[in-house]
């Protein structure tokens, strides 16, 4: 087999690794991954004139079109015939985005109205029509406190959850509202209130994208939801200003100081009726976005398909101020076009892989994974055919756990559904590339929920193994200052070509890999 492929295989050694084989092969073409070319690629895309590249947008037509001239540069044909389906696909999946105008949900309280960017907000909006609450459970707990340990023994099922922050944990305050949402959930309720010390804070952070359109994709959402299952995070949360949660603590016979001070030790529980209505009016519109696909077809395994996603778009512009996304996920788009010019130049001298390898940038990920959602829902080539999906997102800086040491790249998913994948990364990272492999945000109880949070699982729910790449959140994620001056091209480099070698040997392997923990992808 070795022979066939034509790969010489040498004796080497990584300082502080064991003795691994070298292929060759694969070492020449992902030296052709640069930092120059990298920042090249990044310079343009990251660039003012792309106008934040918002799905459906000016700016994430002009990149599609970037990427399509780059794969057609590279080489690289149109897909032929969408996937044997008799129609031509060509380099883009087009699909139509539902726009929704934040500002839908107004919450009543004993008939008092808050309105959104006012008394409160939301990341997502999920009611489509008016829902009255005639229980809730006010819950304040010691710092530290796990929800679910918090909530043991609660039936929350219609009722509201009411959850008083009280700030000290230490842990950010979105990562405490994620892990109070998964257990609203598990627990049943149909809406959760968030109320933090943090409020104004999050406001002026998230303002814009808090006041920018929310999408989903169009179509029968009735016949959507019978085909897969819920992300977490369903039920809506709002995040409570200070009069929206003095108004709810007003109902359950509370004061925000006597609450704190109660719950210092021990959790604080109260069930009280909230005489609570949220009133729904969703406002819609449609767009188009694409996503686009770049195939470099394989030799004897060609019905066989790697997938290696990067999502192209970010959030925008808010007037003159663009938000450029060099990082997130400027750095993983570059890196998937350097591995697909790899990839295709192996081709085209003859060592092109045995497995076919698609390359596909999605749109409408900052709009909750849309543009994968939408590829596993109508997949172009079979998704019981796919080995596996590598998805990059943000690659190219460094996050406060790191911020000196040896380089490093967060590592999630890899063990979650087969354990071979995770071998076979931890091969190629030993042979060459010796970065420091974190799992830290790969635990089942990771507070942050990043295994949920990115295209990949858009995969992996679906049956196919995953790997997603990150280098943590930094100050400037879905803020103005995520410019491509604070990219660290060597490090760029270094995880591009890790996922260059954890593609190039699934693509080539005898066998396509087990999927032995089938449970892992829920």
């Amino acid at each position: 087999m070795r022979r066939l492929l034509g790969c010489v295989l040498l004796a080497f050694v990584l300082p502080g690794a064991a003795q691994a084989q070298v292929d060759s092969v694969a070492l020449r073409y992902a030296s052709t991954i640069t930092a120059a070319d990298l920042m090249r690629h990044l310079g343009i895309l990251a660039s003012d004139a792309y106008e934040g590249r918002e799905a459906g947008q000016r700016g994430q037509k002009m990149a599609a079109d970037y990427l399509r001239e780059q794969f057609q540069a590279f080489g690289i044909p149109e897909v032929p015939d969408g996937a044997g389906r008799g129609i031509k696909q060509g380099y883009f999946q087009p699909f139509v985005l539902e726009v929704r105008r934040p500002g839908g949900i107004v919450v009543m309280v004993a008939g008092k109205p808050f309105r959104y960017l006012e008394g409160m907000f939301y990341f997502n909006e999920r009611l489509e029509q008016e829902l009255r609450v005639e229980q809730a459970l006010l819950v304040c707990a010691p710092a530290g406190l796990p929800p679910d340990t918090a909530l043991r023994g609660q039936d929350l099922k219609g009722k509201a959850l009411v959850v008083v922050d009280r700030g000290s944990s230490g842990t950010s305050p979105l990562a405490t509202m994620s892990a109070w949402t998964a257990a609203a959930e598990q627990a049943g309720a149909s809406v959760l209130f968030f109320a933090t010390p943090s409020f104004e804070e999050l406001r002026s952070t998230y303002g814009h994208q808090l006041s920018s359109a929310r999408m989903r994709l169009a179509g029968d959402e009735g016949e959507r939801a019978r085909r897969r299952p819920e992300r977490p995070g369903a039920l809506q949360v709002i995040v409570a200003g200070p009069a929206l949660r003095d108004a709810l603590l007003d109902r359950a016979g509370w004061t925000q100081a006597r609450l704190v001070k109660r719950a210092r030790r021990r959790p604080v529980t109260a069930a009280f009726p909230p005489d609570l209505v949220l009133s729904a009016t969703p406002l819609r519109s449609e767009l188009i976005s694409e996503n686009v696909l770049a195939y470099v077809e394989g030799r004897d395994l060609k019905d066989e398909l790697v997938v290696v996603t990067a999502h192209y778009d970010h959030i925008g512009k808010d007037g003159t101020e663009v938000y450029n996304g060099a990082d997130d996920d400027g750095s993983g788009t570059v890196a998937l076009l350097e591995m697909a010019e790899a990839f295709a130049r192996a081709k085209a001298e003859g060592q092109g892989p045995r497995r076919s390898v698609l390359f596909m940038p999605v749109s409408a990920e900052e709009k909750g994974l849309l543009g994968s959602q939408y590829y596993s829902e109508h997949p172009v080539f079979p998704l019981d055919r796919t080995v596996a999906d590598l998805n990059i997102d943000m690659i190219g800086r460094r996050d406060s756990a790191h911020a000196t040491g040896a380089p490093y790249v967060y590592v999630i998913g890899s063990d979650r559904m087969s354990t071979e994948l995770h071998a076979i990364n931890e091969q190629a990272n030993r042979t060459y590339t010796a970065l420091e492999l974190d799992y830290t945000y790969n635990a089942p109880d990771d507070p942050n929920k990043y295994y949920y949070r990115s295209d990949h699982y858009n995969f992996t729910r679906n049956g196919v193994p995953a790997i997603f790449y990150f280098s943590g959140v930094h100050e400037d994620y879905h803020g103005p200052g995520d410019e491509v001056e604070k990219i660290l091209p060597d490090l760029l480099e270094q995880r591009t070509r890790l996922v260059f070698h954890t593609a190039w040997l699934l693509a080539n392997r005898a066998e396509r890999i087990v999927v032995d923990r089938p449970e892992g992808g829920k």
